[in-house]
């Protein structure tokens, strides 16, 4: 899995071409992957296999919870065990699909990922993305979330270089983001 930026990076990614996503833009509801399972191998080939520990379970069930069928169009994940067990209890629930999506685990992804949803959802459905702790905090960058907004939001200050979020019980729910303001209007955070 590909880390978030750097703080160098952070900046490129203001610099790059800005993808509009207020007009046309589903709801996004942006989660972390549930609780791992600890005393896993500390290798990189295996980490995309680290599944969830029985908490993450309870909690992935309690996230199916959250929504009623209708509410989302589409289920996004990345490529893990966690995440995708973290959306199997929600995307059985609501009979939809999980879709792998390169954006949930690599910041390069992400502008093309959110043009992709403006092309295919309008404004009226809503989708959920399932990603990583390192992952979330750009998602929301990208979707227009302001650095005044970060605390707000539950992004801790880079930690080598990353920014990242705490904690496994939070959706970030985003409305009518404008990726050109870089404001807190149209971002939530609540807990589940």
């Amino acid at each position: 899995m590909k880390r978030g930026l750097s703080l160098a990076g952070l900046f490129a990614l203001g610099a790059l071409a800005v993808v509009d996503v207020a007009l046309a833009q589903p709801t996004l509801y942006i989660v972390r992957h549930a609780e791992k399972l600890g005393n896993w191998p500390d290798d990189d080939v295996l980490d995309a296999f680290q599944p969830l520990s029985a908490e993450g379970v309870a909690r992935a069930q309690k996230l199916a919870e959250q929504f009623k069928p209708g509410n989302l169009a589409a289920i996004f994940c990345s490529r893990t065990t966690r995440t995708l067990q973290t959306a199997l209890p929600l995307a059985q629930k609501l009979n939809l699909p999980i879709e792998a999506a390169e954006a949930c685990m690599d910041t390069a992804a992400i502008a093309s990922f959110y043009k992709n949803l403006t092309q295919r959802f309008g404004a009226d459905k809503a989708v959920i993305l399932v990603s990583h702790s390192n992952i979330i905090p750009y998602l929301l960058i990208k979707a227009g979330l302001g650095a005044a907004c970060f605390h707000e939001m539950g992004i801790k200050p880079p930690a080598e270089g990353w920014l990242l979020i705490d904690g496994y019980e939070n959706i970030w729910k985003v409305e009518k983001a404008h990726a050109r303001e870089k404001t807190c209007a149209g971002f939530r955070r609540m807990k589940y």
